[in-house]
């Protein structure tokens, strides 16, 4: 029996690890990669969902590599204010966050990744609370704005 607790303990940390990702699916709605066909969907990697912050990793279309941090603030009541991403392109994704209204049990977060040929990547989305799902707007150096979903 203490042989199979021990091939346990060595692997539950790893079996831990996993869980702590998500993955981010980012559609270009705008901008150069909006036109390409098909439409490249980039598979962002989100660790540390367990917490309030975590590191950020993608592969943009042209071979980019982008590394970067996300956080999110603790659970409040919050509403969607003038001069951000979500005010500035919601109306891109339906509207979805062009609203005036507050907007109870959801967590505001913001991203920015700096990519390995320079271009750099600023995010802001929403998850509910308790939650790693959620939506949010990206938008890059490059012109290229994002349609996040996780």
């Amino acid at each position: 029996m203490d042989r199979y607790f021990i091939k346990f303990a060595a692997i539950a940390p790893i079996l831990a690890l996993t869980t702590c990702s998500t993955t981010v699916d980012m559609y270009p709605v705008s901008g150069p990669y909006s036109q390409v066909t098909p439409l490249p969907v980039i598979k962002a990697t989100a660790n540390g969902i367990d917490g309030n912050s975590g590191t950020l990793t993608l592969q943009l279309p042209d071979a980019q590599t982008c590394t970067g941090r996300w956080s999110s603030l603790a659970p409040r009541v919050t509403a969607v204010s003038s001069g951000n991403l979500l005010t500035q392109y919601g109306s891109l994704i339906s509207g979805s966050f062009v609203t005036s209204m507050n907007v109870p049990g959801v967590n505001k977060g913001y991203a920015f990744l700096s990519c390995s040929k320079g271009t750099k990547i600023e995010a802001e989305f929403y998850t509910g609370s308790g939650t790693a799902n959620g939506a949010g707007i990206a938008k890059d150096t490059e012109g290229n704005v994002y349609k996040m979903l996780f």
